[in-house]
């Protein structure tokens, strides 16, 4: 078993230090008022990431999919310059940024695409995605969508095909067990989805509880969001959260990432850059009494075991 970077493949033990989901090259803009959410330069890409590898970060899970302006020879480029592994991703993000052929095609066509991807590339790059990401339901809508519903079950049987891991968003945990539910029943293995971004409010820890009964990873990211106000769990917060959840018995359903997809949150732009989590945020957990082989479960083993 193998794992698709943009470089190619490599075996799953060569992942190292992994962070499960983040945003190098992407374009989020869909209002056409922020450029603070447009990363499109691959000169500053390359230094961002390089900060990474010299804080000891092996590979990065780039979310960036269809509509969020995925750039695939732009992350070949920026891997290529900084020897760090880089895998890509293919599938569809928020309603807002599906390209028009969603609302058309069928399940099977949408999954056709997706498969067609991870088969023999991107366009005519020959690049191949590594994971099927970020899949997003909307949050404070309270049901999902009939066109995210579709979505979801197209995922689902192109993950059958291709057997990679799927990644969410799904804020706060709302709406995940409607996203387990389309997945597994669609026969995606529970320990092959990744639901994102549950550690960003204390008062959901009982839901993200019951989550991770479903034996599925449980992504612990947005970690340097000190700044955002819609992350009212702060890092120190997470790390306690780790530290529960490890308590809990679910040391080898963790994910963990920082999610970084704002030009401002870059060193280049005076921000915390990729490397925070391994600079500033495993001090945090080390101080939460997490144990340092249970940060590298978290950061190894656990990327490891969810591609292979």
């Amino acid at each position: 078993m193998t794992v698709m970077s943009v470089l190619g493949e490599i075996p799953p033990g060569e992942l190292g230090i992994t962070q499960m989901h983040e945003h190098i090259l992407a374009d989020t803009d869909y209002g056409g008022s922020d450029y603070n959410v447009v990363m499109d330069d691959v000169e500053v890409a390359a230094d961002e990431i390089r900060y990474f590898k010299r804080a000891g970060g092996n590979t990065i899970v780039e979310q960036s999919c269809m509509g969020m302006g995925r750039d695939i020879t732009g992350l070949k480029e920026v891997s290529e310059r900084t020897g760090v592994n880089i895998i890509a991703s293919t599938g569809f993000y928020r309603e807002c940024s599906y390209p028009d052929y969603v609302e058309r095609d069928t399940a099977d066509q949408l999954a056709a695409r997706m498969i067609r991807e991870c088969k023999t590339g991107v366009d005519d790059t020959g690049i191949r995605p590594g994971i099927l990401a970020e899949i997003a339901t909307e949050y404070g809508v309270g049901k999902m969508s009939p066109l995210e519903e579709k979505v979801f079950t197209a995922v689902a049987y192109a993950q059958m095909e291709t057997h990679l891991p799927v990644s969410t968003h799904c804020w706060a945990g709302e709406l995940a067990f409607e996203q387990i539910d389309i997945l597994t029943k669609n026969g995606v293995p529970p320990e092959k989805i990744i639901i994102g971004h549950l550690a960003v409010d204390e008062r959901v820890k009982d839901r993200v509880f019951a989550i991770a009964d479903k034996g599925v990873y449980l992504g612990v990211d947005a970690i340097g969001y000190e700044y955002e106000k819609t992350v009212a769990m702060k890092d120190r917060g997470k790390a306690r959260f780790v530290k529960e959840l490890i308590d809990r018995g679910f040391l080898r359903r963790i994910s963990m990432s920082q999610d970084l997809l704002r030009k401002l949150l870059l060193k280049h732009y005076h921000g915390i850059g990729y490397d925070y989590l391994l600079l500033q945020f495993v001090p945090m957990l080390l101080e939460a009494e997490v144990e340092e082989d249970e940060i590298e479960t978290i950061l190894v083993q656990n990327p490891r075991d969810v591609f292979s």
